[in-house]
């Protein structure tokens, strides 16, 4: 057996290898294997069909399995194996066969591959002819497997059979030829007989007798479309007297190739205006062998003028005494380049038809041409009236870019979110707008006025040329396309008033533009109403003192230690709500309607807003978010006397001038003197006794 790679197209995903050369021979008893190889030089996996398809209907009989499946991954290759078993039983014949091949369930652009009209020829049995008398023959020209016989497709092969009948009785011989295709013809010619009379008549066998010799003449005759190959028909001598006995001999004949390749252009559609110009190659092959074609285009024009493609392929086989029909479409490029009058434009090109094993080729070039037709007139006319156009559109651009005045922003609305605040909610006023070619806005500025258009809070101003919004208006602001919406966007008012928002929106351009200007309606802040301090409680720790002091006699306190007056004096307790109003305490002393000075107590506001006390009151006061209570504050009056005491609350907020002032009086405290105590008493220079008896 002999390898042969039947890929004509170099481009196909699957490569096959069969080892079969397409005419192969047999014994009868022997086994036949088709080994077919499949590479996958495709980029994905498959899923490869390989069966056979008979002409002969035995083979099914013969052949273990018919159908066989591989999976390959690419760049895998599988090999599979086809056994076919002839009997020993078996006569002469010659079996044909497809081989298909078929991965198009994974590569649907390629078709099944075909290997048609294969044959297996079935060779007699060989005999030994055993006895002397046996009649035998043999063939001129001789032929073997090695020499086999030329013959030409059309032309006869004459062949003599000599036969010797070596028996002791007369005997006829019969020749039968099988093994040939069916459109072979073979002609048997026996030698002609003389019968009585002096007749001649063709015989239908050849009568010998013992001991002698005899010529039977056959021809061989091919078809004209007879296929190029080996092909073993089979002589088959038969003896009327033994009719059992087999004598057989085999001719190997050769047919000789022809290659008569015609291919020719057909125009099927030449003259083109957009659509693609159509051509068919036609390839046909009048000789007796496949032969494989690969053509390509020679563009004679500029290579990027017109662009021409082959389907399905540039390589192509062709079975004998086939036609192949390859198209060919031819596609115009630089669509402007095409006449707008006159007879056209020509495009010239050539079709190389080419044999990879240099067998001859009828004609190697084909010449062809394409016409692409003048544009219709009313495009001549489009073409006038697009330059009109451009023209038009150019002017107008100019007139756009240097004389057309800018777009400019439109401030769609602008007003107040509400139309009262309130100071003591810690409110901002708040404003909206919306604007639309917010994408020419260069400056936004908003300012509070008053009526009198000063100005009653800090201008604030977005700067927006980068074409992105501000951080300070991310929160608040929308936009959609070219329009800037704007809710809640918080001013710097906040003080109590009466405010009119101005909303002052600056364009871009080269060119300084006029602001665009709109105001807000009147909106009024409330003032929060005074909250001042208030003494609610004031008062001495006691009504009464007793003055400090010793007794003479005993020397111990005169009076109850409760009662005694120390170094501080007097102790006053208070207490005054809201103390983050109060600014300071003053402390005013009084004795019989005269002041004896006053004390203050400023009370300091950190920066972080909370109330710091005075180092005086740290240690007798607690200060808490609504009151501030004293207890025991010191006033170092320990004179014996009656007191009163006056505080005042400062407000941090002066009030109005009608409002009374903050201020408690305490009722009147009185330090009361030492009793008197009677410090030594004597009788007679002596310390009188409790009790004296006097006589009677």
């Amino acid at each position: 057996m002999t390898s042969l790679n039947l890929l004509p197209n170099q481009h196909a995903p699957l490569s096959v290898i069969l080892t079969s050369s397409g005419m192969d021979v047999i014994t009868p008893g022997a086994l036949f294997e088709l080994g077919v190889t499949v590479h996958n030089v495709g980029d994905r996996s498959a899923i490869v069909y390989v069966f056979i398809e008979e002409r002969s209907p035995i083979l099914r009989q013969w052949c273990h399995s018919m159908q066989e499946r591989l999976a390959l991954a690419p760049d895998q290759s599988g090999e599979i194996t086809f056994q076919i078993d002839i009997p020993a039983t078996a006569l002469p014949e010659i079996l044909e066969y497809d081989l298909v091949v078929d991965g198009s369930d994974s590569y649907r652009d390629f078709p099944p591959r075909r290997y048609d009209h294969y044959q297996l020829q079935v060779l007699p049995t060989a005999r030994t002819v055993g006895g002397t008398e046996d009649p035998t023959f043999y063939l001129d020209p001789v032929s073997s497997s090695q020499q086999p016989l030329m013959i030409q497709p059309g032309v006869s092969l004459p062949l003599q059979v000599w036969v010797d009948n070596r028996a002791e009785r007369v005997d006829r011989f019969r020749l039968r030829g099988t093994g040939l295709p069916d459109d072979w013809n073979i002609t048997i010619t026996y030698p002609r007989d003389a019968q009585e009379l002096g007749l001649i008549v063709e015989a239908e066998s050849l009568g010998l007798n013992p001991g002698e010799r005899g010529q039977i003449l056959i021809t061989l005759t091919p078809p004209i479309n007879a296929l190029a190959g080996i092909y073993i028909p089979t002589l088959r001598l038969i003896s009327d007297n033994q009719p059992e006995m087999n004598l057989l001999d085999l001719v190997y004949l050769q047919v000789s190739p022809t290659y008569q390749l015609q291919p020719v252009l057909q125009m099927l559609r030449n003259q083109v205006r957009t659509q693609a110009a159509l051509f068919e190659v036609q390839l046909e092959n009048l000789g007796n062998t496949p032969r494989d074609i690969l053509l390509s285009v020679e563009n004679l024009e500029d290579a990027d003028s017109c662009t021409y493609t082959l389907a399905p392929s540039q390589a192509t086989t062709i079975a004998p005494q086939q036609t192949k029909r390859v198209l060919l479409t031819g596609v115009p490029q630089k669509w402007w380049q095409r006449p707008f009058y006159g007879g056209g434009r020509f495009f010239n090109f050539r079709v190389q038809v080419e044999d990879p094993e240099n067998h001859p080729v009828a004609v190697n070039t084909l010449p062809g041409n394409l016409l692409w037709l003048p544009r219709p007139w009313w495009q001549l006319l489009l073409l006038l009236v697009t330059i009109l156009g451009f023209l038009g559109v150019l002017i107008w651009l100019i007139w756009w870019l240097f004389f057309k005045p800018p777009l400019l922003p439109q401030l769609l609305s602008f007003e107040a979110e509400d139309s009262r605040y309130a100071e003591a909610n810690g409110e901002f006023a708040r404003v909206g707008w919306e604007i639309d070619n917010a994408h020419r806005i260069q400056e936004l500025t908003l300012v509070g006025l008053s009526a009198e258009e000063e100005i009653l809070s800090a201008p604030l101003t977005y700067t927006l040329d980068s074409g992105t919004l501000p951080q300070a208006l991310l929160a608040f602001c929308t936009q959609q396309g070219r329009r800037l919406t704007c809710n809640n966007v918080r001013t710097n008012a906040r003080r109590p008033g009466t405010y009119i928002f101005e909303l002052t929106v600056v364009p871009q351009g080269r060119r300084p533009r006029q602001p665009i200007t709109e105001r807000s309606s009147t909106v009024v802040i409330e003032a929060q109403p005074l909250i001042l301090p208030e003494i609610t409680d004031f008062a001495s720790s006691r009504l009464v003192y007793q003055e400090a002091g010793v007794s003479a006699a005993s020397e111990e306190p005169s009076a109850d230690a409760d009662l005694l007056i120390d170094a501080e004096g007097i102790r006053l307790n208070w207490i005054v709500t809201n103390p983050s109003e109060l600014s300071a305490l003053k402390l005013v002393a009084r004795a019989d309607g005269k002041s004896l000075g006053e004390l203050w107590f400023k009370l300091e506001q950190s920066p972080s807003g909370e109330i710091v006390l005075p180092e005086a009151l740290e240690n007798v006061c607690e200060l808490g978010p609504q009151i501030l209570l004293c207890e025991n504050v010191p006033t170092a009056i320990d004179q014996v006397g009656s007191y009163q005491f006056e505080l005042t609350a400062v407000a941090r907020t002066p009030p109005e001038p009608e409002v009374e002032p903050i201020m408690v009086q305490t009722e009147v405290v009185t330090i009361q003197p030492i009793a008197p105590a009677i410090a030594q008493f004597q009788i007679n220079g002596q310390n009188a006794q409790p009790k004296y008896l006097i006589p009677v």
